[in-house]
């Protein structure tokens, strides 16, 4: 008689050891990959914002005319928050107009054939951006910042919110795997972007 041929196949104590360790890698794997996802939002929330600065600052150079960001939720106009949370995390829009005896920091006016629109970056779902004022930026034709009385320099800080779908108005959170960023744009026009200390327990500048 011939031998019974043996069934290919995992046992039950191979299959039980197989799912434990698939379970570990999960359990090791998930958090890093969260960790990752939260770090990008931030540098990508961080890294737009830096660049339409520059590309403001370059413009008014360029132009010789000023160039302003403000707070934008559809980019058509600028939006002033309500309260204290001066939000950017909304949107902002990047416009252009004249030197004139009007001066700067011009809020964008729809129509206007002196004012022009430049770049409208949309919403940025999952992480939170908090300035520390919400009044209009401008760089003037040399590239330098438009200051104030008291405002020679602006602070704006990103952190990861749960979700990378929340585009609630809460305030993210820094921590380990979840660390946010924080933009400095100077008089000069110098923008520094450096990471939270992770024994800063705030999101707010």
């Amino acid at each position: 008689m011939g031998k019974r041929a043996r069934m290919a196949g995992l046992s039950m104590v191979e299959l039980m050891v197989t799912i434990l360790v698939l379970a570990i890698l999960m359990a090791v794997a998930v958090p890093s990959f969260r960790a990752v996802m939260n770090r990008g939002s931030v540098a990508s929330a961080m890294n737009s914002l830096s660049a339409d600065m520059q590309y403001a600052r370059g413009a008014a150079s360029s132009q010789h005319r000023f160039v302003s960001m403000c707070r934008s939720t559809a980019g058509t106009q600028c939006d002033v928050p309500t309260g204290t949370t001066f939000d950017y995390d909304v949107g902002w829009i990047v416009y252009s107009y004249d030197v004139s005896s009007t001066g700067a920091n011009q809020t964008y006016a729809a129509g206007s054939s002196n004012m022009t629109i430049l770049r409208y970056t949309p919403q940025r779902p999952g992480v939170s951006i908090r300035a520390t004022d919400a009044n209009i930026i401008t760089f003037n034709q040399t590239g330098q910042f438009v200051g104030a009385t008291g405002r020679t320099s602006l602070t704006f800080i990103a952190c990861p919110r749960k979700s990378l779908a929340d585009t609630s108005n809460t305030v993210g959170t820094n921590a380990s795997g979840r660390q946010g960023s924080s933009l400095v744009l100077r008089q000069s026009g110098s923008l520094t972007v450096t990471p939270l200390p992770l024994t800063s327990t705030t999101c707010l500048p």
